[in-house]
């Protein structure tokens, strides 16, 4: 690949209340929603492999469609820790975003 290719990644489908859809856009900046997601993601799992305690919250109400891309080291991480907690990628990625948001003063 080369960089006027742009990154590639395999595409990740999630479902997302629309508002904290929207406040990651605005703690996005310049470096992007797809590599935002992705951080937040990344994030989470490390708490996770680092034995920290997380809380899951069932999201109810109104979603959005979302899609982003995202590696595939990354896919495959995430899909065996999905396994494992028996969660919705739903469920996770509202966490993510929600911890990744917390951690970013304003957003």
């Amino acid at each position: 690949m080369t960089p006027a290719m742009g990154f590639q990644g395999v595409k990740l489908g999630l479902f997302l209340p629309p508002a904290l859809h929207e406040r990651m856009i605005g703690a996005a900046g310049g470096q992007g929603l797809s590599a935002a997601y992705a951080q937040a993601l990344t994030s989470l799992l490390d708490r996770l492999d680092a034995s920290d305690a997380v809380t899951f919250a069932a999201v109810r109400g109104r979603k959005k469609r979302v899609t982003v891309r995202i590696d595939e080291a990354l896919r495959d991480r995430l899909r065996v820790r999905l396994g494992t907690l028996s969660l919705k990628i739903t469920d996770f990625a509202c966490a993510a975003v929600d911890h990744h948001l917390s951690s970013k003063p304003g957003a």
